[in-house]
């Protein structure tokens, strides 16, 4: 083969696989979508995936298949995630507490938070909250903060659901702004935190605001603080952490959240038609309502927005975790 015909030939399979590469773009999708969750059935990131996925699946004109893959908190099915075809057919519903928290915790976490995956779309915010016993002597946070310095007050304990939980870090930012004295106590989940709250083994407990609503609403927890800028529907007397008086919490803002991602190098004409879709799911007033029965609102933004908050939060937990020397082999 001649040169010249070396260099024909090299130049029209380029274009070809460009052409093709352009074309699968525009046909898609064609086919099933999996929806990967990282986490065991019944969670945050489950329940936001099985809300989500009929409608994405009834906007995109194909199947959208929730599967359940949990292990080391969500980073092994996040790493499998970041390995697979940038071809929008493999996504992932992921929690802040996977995608931010557990890489800044150097724990078996083996992928980069900012660099390893696209962003899609925030899906969902909800706020923590502080929860207390109620023979504990506080009602907010400023009182908490002046109960836990007063001369040989005893030791205030507070559970979350295990080391490096988006409570434990919650706890751990509020000490560090605040000068707060308390000790953590890892459970394994947020339920064995409650009752051990509720049955006066700890004080505290930092979980979602879900999972602490039904105590709350029942008089046997008391909510101190809301961790977002909101208050709550069901409980409009519960305070936010900003309406504590303490200066230091003025503009406190802490939300967990549930997103989509999905591979890096997701090609931009298929991060929009995702981002679309998500968004008008999320228009569907039955859907927001669905969500906000567990606590939850639907999120907005663009996917460049969404981008930016990962890799600040991302910072920012680091931040918090470094100062507290926390660390999880």
């Amino acid at each position: 083969m001649t040169l010249p015909m070396r260099r024909f030939l090299t130049s029209f399979l380029a274009v070809c696989a460009i052409s093709g590469a352009s074309l699968a773009q525009d046909s898609y999708p064609n086919r099933g979508i999996q929806l990967i969750v990282g986490l065991a059935p019944g969670g945050l990131a489950d329940q936001t995936a099985r809300l989500l996925a009929p409608g994405l699946s009834k906007e995109l004109g194909q199947s959208v298949v929730v599967e359940n893959r949990a292990g080391a908190n969500g980073a092994l099915a996040a790493r499998q995630v970041a390995e697979a075809a940038p071809d929008g057919y493999t996504l992932m519903v992921v929690l802040d507490a996977t995608l931010v928290i557990g890489p800044a915790l150097g724990s078996t976490v083996n992928f980069d938070p900012v660099k390893d995956f696209t962003p899609i779309a925030r899906v969902i915010d909800t706020p923590m909250a502080v929860g207390a016993n109620p023979r504990l002597d506080a009602r907010n946070l400023a009182e908490l903060l002046a109960l836990s310095k007063k001369p040989g007050a005893k030791e205030i304990f507070y559970g979350s659901a295990g080391t490096g939980s988006s409570g434990h870090l919650v706890g751990e930012y509020i000490k560090q702004l605040t000068g707060l004295k308390m000790t953590h106590v890892p459970y394994k989940g947020a339920g064995p935190a409650i009752t051990d709250a509720l049955g006066g083994h700890i004080d505290l407990v930092i979980s979602s605001v879900s999972t602490e609503l039904p105590f709350a609403e029942a008089g046997t927890l008391r909510l101190l603080a809301i961790t977002g800028d909101k208050k709550l529907t069901q409980l409009p007397d519960a305070p936010t952490a900003q309406e504590s008086s303490l200066p230091q919490l003025k503009g406190f803002n802490v939300q967990a959240w549930a997103g989509l991602v999905g591979p890096p190098n997701l090609p931009p004409t298929i991060v929009q038609k995702l981002h679309k879709a998500v968004s008008d799911s999320l228009a569907d007033p039955d859907l927001v309502s669905r969500f906000g029965v567990v606590s939850a609102t639907v999120a907005t933004g663009s996917p460049q927005d969404f981008g930016r908050q990962i890799a600040t939060e991302a910072a920012q937990w680091q931040k918090v975790v470094d100062k507290a020397n926390l660390k999880i082999e």
